[in-house]
């Protein structure tokens, strides 16, 4: 936001050098980026100077220009195509250097003298065009050095405004802050417009179709005006603020925009069909040329400002050409309104295109501003553009908010700043920055009325900063924070941490990735509409379409990685990822989503090559491996259950069960998922809840004695039909054993000669132990004799 210093003494007496005002507002809280200038300080001998008469060259192609200068009439040569008698414009006298160093020296023309030379814009380095003398308002003193006439050593302050403070991106909005700071007086201009004329019911109306993007809307319409340039003074506020000079109509809504706040838009009266306004949604394919001369397709979601007929505006953001004022206008209809912020970001995002005017309605706008803006321009376009102002204002609008109210307590706002604060400079604070305090003396409490350009307060902590700003915060003592500091991480970021130390000390590399994501991943998944994992949270401002939604599943991002990676020669990755999913209890949302920690796991390619030893492929066993490693370090063991899970490969996956209790799923990703994110080998995932794996770790530590006693070791070959799961044979094994079998290994599996058709042959390795005894060979004989008649039982398994 650009402030002229000079523009900022019409509202507030300031009485301190630039730079150490632009020290108070930075300490304030808002932020100066930069002390400037409007163009800078040009030669004293480059002055204002008017053309009395014009005659050709004797060549036939320049002219003779007879300037006043203010002293004596020279004679100049130019062969600007844009010059006249009785304009204003900047000379350059013999002597004066111009910008770029040039030194203007008296120069002949064939015979005819040049005393001097009249300049361009780009000349003087005060904007780029070059196509003919700059031409200045009539107003212009002769003779003046042009940096005093145009303003040009003004300083300008170049502040960042914050998101939440939309109410000083204005120059009253600075004034109110600097009066506040400083314990000056504000000055607000008079408003005062003279009506005359029909009733505006009977010139125009206004409907608007979707109050929610457009909850405020007014009008006046002003006739018989005059366009034309606009006087000196209202060009150097504008140039000041950053914009360019147009015209007397527009430039005046860009100088209300400027000093108040409000975005205005002028339409060209007569061209409006029908001479009314609609403001409704744009219809599909519509399309609107814009004043930068693009022409616009849009869609349902875009707001527009219509006539009867057609598209005039998009709202907030740019008006149209068709109803462009220009030298022929004779009558306005002049808009301010309110339109909902989301709307117009989208909008302007999605069309490449902001604008003074967007940026504001974007972080919100005052409610109570918006027909006194639009009365401060109506009454500078009678003083400057003359014309006659019709009779009444049409606005459209729901119901206002009504005024906030926060109750402030002194003693908590000085046991939270650390600071003894009288209660009397806290009142005093809040009154300068116009919030209405009233004393509560029985509660030792302030009642503070929020005036209604304060968008950003409405909590007591607000209150605070706002005391905390203002008093200052280099004032308030550095004190250490009283009571016992208890600190350290919870159960949740421990586990969290303990998992990511695990897998990054097994050579697995950890990424991040956003919480957003689009609906198209999961369906790449594989996955029925109705699956869980598609009822998703969709967000009501999404940065782009492809992050419309809050992830339910860590899956889509782990294959997008694998792809990106591998389109650029990576193709050998072991991953890992520790966020949050987001899951709803119910669609349409009534409370917060379901924020769940969870753990991915992502394998492609070959492990990192070790000297000596060849490439080796990673697998389903490997993938296994990592999430009993997971499990034995977090103290639990886990189970297998078999699941044809769409996006995993029918077969080679599995569910993870802690107990009873399902904890997440891996296995190979199926191959049609696989070519749908362009893997070019196979992949491995894994998806794990640590939120229920959490709820499944005991806090108590058990330990168990060293046994005593030796333990047996005896093999069993087994012959059983290839469509038993190991887990089953483990699950009767463990059964039958009891106490006494204390570990089981499967050390060979084996399928070919001397093995039945659809058979396998599984070899174990069993540990038998007790905790009293040396098991003698009777004891182990009889506990393997119940096992081998338990697997041929229950799943038809014999010994070979």
């Amino acid at each position: 936001m650009l402030i002229s210093y000079d523009w900022l003494q019409e509202y507030v007496d300031v009485d301190i050098e630039v730079p150490e005002l632009a020290e108070l507002l930075t300490l304030s809280g808002s932020e100066v980026d930069s002390i400037g200038s409007v163009g800078g300080r040009l030669d004293e001998r480059i002055i204002v100077g008017q053309i009395v008469e014009l005659c050709l060259h004797p060549d036939g192609k320049l002219l003779i220009a007879k300037v006043d200068t203010g002293q004596k009439p020279l004679a100049l040569v130019t062969g600007a195509p844009n010059v006249a008698v009785g304009q204003k414009l900047p000379v350059a006298l013999i002597g004066s250097v111009l910008p770029n160093g040039q030194v203007i020296e008296a120069v002949s023309f064939q015979g005819v003298t040049s005393y001097g030379m009249l300049c361009s814009e780009q000349e003087l380095e005060l904007g780029d065009d070059a196509s003919g003398i700059m031409i200045l308002p009539l107003d212009t003193p002769v003779g003046m050095p042009l940096t005093d006439a145009l303003g040009l050593d003004d300083p300008i302050i170049d502040l960042e405004i914050y998101p939440n403070r939309p109410d000083c991106l204005s120059v009253l909005g600075i004034a109110r802050e600097v009066a506040a700071i400083t314990g000056k007086s504000l000055r607000l201009p008079t408003i005062k417009v003279m009506e005359a004329g029909s009733p505006i019911e009977d010139l125009t109306s206004v409907t608007v179709e979707d109050m929610k993007l457009c909850p405020f809307y007014s009008a006046r319409v002003i006739r018989n005006i005059q366009v034309g340039p606009s006087p000196l003074w209202l060009q150097k506020r504008v140039v000041a603020g950053g914009m360019r000079p147009i015209n007397n109509v527009v430039d005046i809504t860009n100088f209300v925009l400027l000093e108040m706040g409000q975005p205005l838009h002028a339409f060209d009266y007569e061209r409006l069909a029908e001479k009314r306004i609609v403001v409704r949604r744009a219809q599909p394919g519509e399309a609107i040329t814009t004043l930068d001369g693009e022409t616009r397709v849009l869609d349902q979601e875009t707001l527009v400002i219509a006539d009867a007929q057609k598209p005039v505006c998009i709202a907030g953001i740019m008006g149209g050409v068709n109803t462009e004022v220009n030298s022929e206008t004779t009558s306005i209809l002049l808009e301010a309104a309110i339109f909902q912020g989301l709307s117009i970001r989208r909008t302007s995002r999605r069309l490449g295109l902001r604008s003074e005017a967007s940026a504001r309605f974007e972080k919100g706008l005052d409610p109570s501003q918006v027909t006194k803006a639009l009365d401060r321009a109506t009454q500078l376009l009678v003083e400057i553009a003359g014309g006659e102002v019709s009779r009444g204002t049409i606005v459209v609008t729901t119901k206002l908010p009504e005024q906030r109210v926060v109750i402030f307590n002194p003693d908590r706002c000085n046991r939270l700043l650390g600071a003894s604060i009288p209660q009397e400079e806290m009142i005093r604070i809040l009154e300068s920055l116009q919030f209405e305090v009233k004393l509560d003396k029985a509660n030792q409490q302030l009642e503070v009325k929020v005036p209604s350009h304060r968008l950003d307060i409405e909590l007591e902590a607000d209150l605070i900063e706002e005391v905390a700003r203002l008093y200052g915060y280099d004032r308030i003592p550095a004190t250490l924070p009283k009571g016992v500091a208890q600190g350290g991480e919870n159960r949740r970021l421990e586990v969290a941490a303990q998992v990511r130390n695990l897998l990054v000390g097994a050579g697995l590399t950890e990424i991040m990735t956003y919480s957003f994501d689009s609906p198209d991943s999961y369906r790449k998944l594989n996955l029925p509409e109705e699956h869980e994992l598609g009822q998703a949270v969709t967000i009501q401002n999404p940065l782009t379409t492809d992050w419309s939604i809050l992830r339910t599943s860590l899956v889509p991002h782990l294959l997008d990685v694998l792809r990106h990676n591998a389109q650029r020669q990576q193709h050998d990755l072991q991953l890992f990822e520790i966020g949050s999913v987001f899951v709803p209890e119910e669609l349409p949302l009534t409370k917060q989503p379901d924020e769940r920690l969870t753990l991915g796991i992502a394998l492609m390619g070959d492990y990192p090559r070790d000297w000596g030893f060849p490439p080796r492929e990673v697998d389903f066993f490997e993938l296994k491996g990592l999430v009993e490693a997971v499990f034995d370090d977090l103290g639990l063991s886990c189970q297998w259950e078999k699941t044809n899970h769409p996006t995993l490969h029918p077969g080679r996956s599995a569910v993870v069960k802690v107990g009873n209790t399902k904890v997440g799923i891996l296995g190979e990703v199926h191959p049609e998922v696989g070519e749908i994110w362009e893997l070019p080998a196979r992949a491995y995932l894994a998806e794990l809840s640590l939120e229920a794996i959490l709820a499944q770790i005991s806090h108590e530590k058990r330990v168990d004695k060293l046994p005593r006693y030796p333990a047996v070791a005896r093999d069993l070959a087994l012959l059983a039909p290839d469509t038993i799961l190991a887990q089953e044979v483990l699950e009767v094994i463990w059964a039958a054993g009891g106490d006494l079998v204390k570990e089981i290994t499967l050390f060979d599996v084996y399928q070919g000669r001397q093995i039945p058709s659809g058979h396998r042959s599984l070899a174990y390795s069993i540990l038998y132990q007790a905790r009293d005894r040396t098991l003698t060979d009777s004891e182990v004989e009889a506990v393997e004799g119940k096992i081998i008649t338990e697997l041929e039982t229950r799943l038809g398994i014999t010994r070979r």
